[in-house]
């Protein structure tokens, strides 16, 4: 057969190729059949189709159908501003694929694409038809449109665009509570509009491998299939997942037509009983981060392009929305962890670097607030500070690590003995630390502190380091310690709030009784005696 060569389908039908000219929708197709030399096929375009495709009828067709370029239509499917061509659906549709597409441009034409076959007794015929479209009014141009179709796709419109408004209102401006409740309203309306029996969000992982259907709408008496559809991975559905990524959109009229390639989709879509499915792309600053999807069950269902256009524009909202719930929580998450990481700085700034306990920025600021506390509650407030007695002698005999070694086993009796509730114990200075004792009365505070020196004493801290001394490895500074043989001892001095004017007059009274301990020669405690108290209870 020659290029152009048309088969007879009937002897009525004189002069097919004139008739088939005069349609203004173009028509390509291939025509197969069997001869003595087995299969032949041939190639044909009307006049509409070889102006619209600028074919050259000299020239063989199959050449030029396959140069073809389609693009997925950006304006339908939010795809990439430079979006990648398509397999061409010409040679598919001429191949034996059913083809019905609505979402593609071809010679910078948007147009709707059908494939059809036909079989005679020694002939198949594969045929795709292509209109042009108008996004405007969503419908096929030389289409005509009675009045009455015509009020129907106005009525239509304006109440599309009510919806819009409305779900652009409460999606744009969704808080984190309500988002989830408004992204499923907004799939109830659009599900509704187009008359679906589901409508539902899947959302990709930020690496694209897996994608979750987060949020689903049922119409009544449909099955929900939300809970078994998560973490879904590429390998279990990669038609879908290439389809999406590829071309943004996903129309099928009847999901029996899947071809092979798309196998696992289509077992997957007949145990969910989804007879037509329509998903397009969710796209965030032009990258792809899920898909909204329609599913008819009840019956097959063709997608026009106003159901394509409409569920895109949706989507484009519920992008937004998703878009503007992940900034929130990345930056309510940023903002914890920098919150988390001042918190561990100012604890650090706020701790001794040697012993971990307070420091004085730290113990003033508590004081400050256990003063006002007392005052309010009317209770007790005892500030007590010790101080290693000797300590510069004991540092330059025994060399600034076991000086260090000193102050360490000196602030653990400390944290030992001073770990109630509410106490705060701090290094006010090399070797002085202070507490505060709320909440005890003065006469137990007195007390309590008097253990202390009692306890240091059990410890015998030189007795200790003497009984290492057998010990052949023993370091420099400990066989010092052993050689001086002086039993480490400390001072102490207390004072109330009551006999006070405030924070900085206790702690100014408690140095002092101190330094009144020291020069009573040591290892002893000093206080300022309350007006109300028993002087008997404070000494014993």
């Amino acid at each position: 057969m020659t290029g152009h060569t048309m088969p007879e389908f009937q002897a009525s039908i004189k002069n097919w190729r004139a008739v088939i000219d005069l349609l203004p929708v173009a028509v390509v197709f291939a025509a197969e059949s069997e001869g003595s030399q087995g299969y032949s096929r041939s190639y044909f375009a009307n006049q509409t189709a070889l102006e619209m495709l600028n074919l050259d009828p000299e020239s063989a067709l199959k050449p030029q159908f396959e140069r073809l370029s389609f693009y997925p239509d950006i304006h339908l499917t939010g795809a990439s501003a430079n979006p990648e061509p398509v397999p061409s659906p010409i040679m598919a549709a001429l191949s034996g694929e059913v083809i019905d597409r609505r979402d593609l441009i071809v010679k910078d034409i948007p147009v709707s694409i059908e494939s059809n076959q036909f079989y005679g007794d020694d002939e198949r015929i594969y045929a795709l038809t292509l209109q042009p479209r108008d996004h405007r009014l969503f419908v096929n141009k030389n289409t005509p449109m009675d009045m009455s179709s015509a009020e129907l796709s106005l009525r239509d419109s304006i109440g599309f665009e009510r919806i819009v408004t409305d779900l652009s209102t409460s999606l744009r401006n969704s808080t984190q509570e309500h988002i989830n409740l408004n992204i499923h309203l907004a799939l109830e309306r659009i599900g509704n509009f187009c008359q679906a029996d589901r409508a539902y969000v899947f959302l990709f992982d930020f690496e694209h491998t897996t994608m979750s259907n987060t949020h689903e709408w049922v119409n009544d008496g449909i099955s929900s299939h939300i809970d078994d559809l998560q973490q879904i991975p590429n390998s279990q559905l990669p038609w879908f997942f290439q389809q999406i990524r590829d071309q943004g959109v996903l129309a099928i009229a009847d999901t029996a037509t899947i071809p092979a390639a798309g196998a696992l989709e289509k077992a997957e879509f007949e145990r969910e009983d989804i007879r037509s499915i329509l998903c397009v792309g969710l796209y965030d600053m032009n990258e792809l981060i899920g898909v909204i999807g329609l599913d008819m069950v009840a019956r097959n269902r063709r997608w026009s392009e106003a159901d394509i256009r409409r569920t895109r524009l949706i989507g484009e909202l519920i992008a937004t929305a998703v878009s503007n719930d992940r900034i929130y929580q990345t930056l309510q998450t940023s903002q914890q962890q920098l919150m988390a990481k001042n918190d561990a700085l100012r604890e650090l700034v706020l701790r001794d670097g040697l012993t971990g306990l307070a420091n004085p920025q730290q113990f003033t600021e508590r004081l400050n607030e256990e003063v006002a506390r007392a005052l309010r509650q009317q209770h007790e407030l005892t500030v007590a500070m010790f101080a290693i007695d000797d300590f510069k002698s004991h540092k330059e005999e025994l060399g600034v690590t076991s000086a260090d070694a000193l102050i360490l086993t000196i602030s653990g009796l400390l944290k030992q003995h001073f770990r109630r509730n509410g106490e705060l114990l701090c290094r006010f200075s090399e070797e002085k630390f202070a507490v505060v004792l709320p909440h005890i009365s003065f006469a137990e505070a007195c007390q309590r502190s008097n253990e202390f020196l009692r306890l240091l004493e059990t410890q015998g801290i030189t007795q200790r380091v003497e009984r290492s001394t057998s010990n052949t490895t023993l370091q420099p500074d400990e066989r010092k310690i052993e050689k001086n043989g002086n039993k480490l001892t400390v001072s102490g001095g207390i004072a109330c709030l009551s006999t006070c004017d405030g924070p900085e007059d206790i702690v100014n009274q408690a140095d002092n009784m101190l330094t009144l301990a020291k020069a009573k020669g040591r290892n002893r405690v000093e206080h300022t005696v309350p007006d109300n108290s028993d002087s008997s209870d404070i000494n014993s």
